[in-house]
């Protein structure tokens, strides 16, 4: 998180993150808490801002990232896909108290977004831990999800 520590809202170079991918987030909010600040980024991350990617321009029925799906003009759908992607099951956030802003960066592995790939693979709700077809998964029932332990 060398990067972070630089205060520059930018992603950093890829050849610094090897098989991760990164989402960026900050307030101007100075010195926030710093499990505060994570905790308001997750939200930001995964209610205001990266999932109405999904909502405002969709990916599909098909639900593979294409590279017209990628390159549509004045449109993202990167975070999104991040967030969500199938072989992605790592996360970690750095915070950076910065002069100007409380500045998040959170780094996802292996990284996702594969033109030509799969976003994740659909399946059925899980009901029981049975219905869960991954190794050390067990269902969430209120999700109707399988979650990774």
């Amino acid at each position: 998180m060398r990067h972070a520590k630089r205060c520059y809202f930018a992603h950093s170079p890829a050849h610094t993150r090897e098989n991760l991918g990164e989402n960026l987030y900050y307030t101007s909010e100075l010195r926030v808490d710093k499990i505060q600040a994570a905790e308001q980024a997750w939200f930001f991350f995964s209610k205001e801002s990266w999932f109405d990617e999904l909502a405002e321009y969709g990916v599909g029925q098909e639900n593979m990232l294409t590279e017209q799906l990628w390159n549509r003009p004045n449109t993202q759908i990167g975070h999104y896909t991040q967030m969500v992607w199938q072989d992605t099951f790592k996360l970690g956030c750095y915070v950076e108290w910065c002069s100007s802003m409380t500045y998040v960066v959170c780094q996802y592995g292996p990284k996702g977004n594969w033109l030509g790939d799969l976003i994740y693979e659909k399946g059925n709700s899980c009901a029981t831990d049975a219905d869960c077809k991954c190794n050390n998964c067990k269902c969430s029932r209120e999700e109707a999800l399988c979650i990774i332990q």
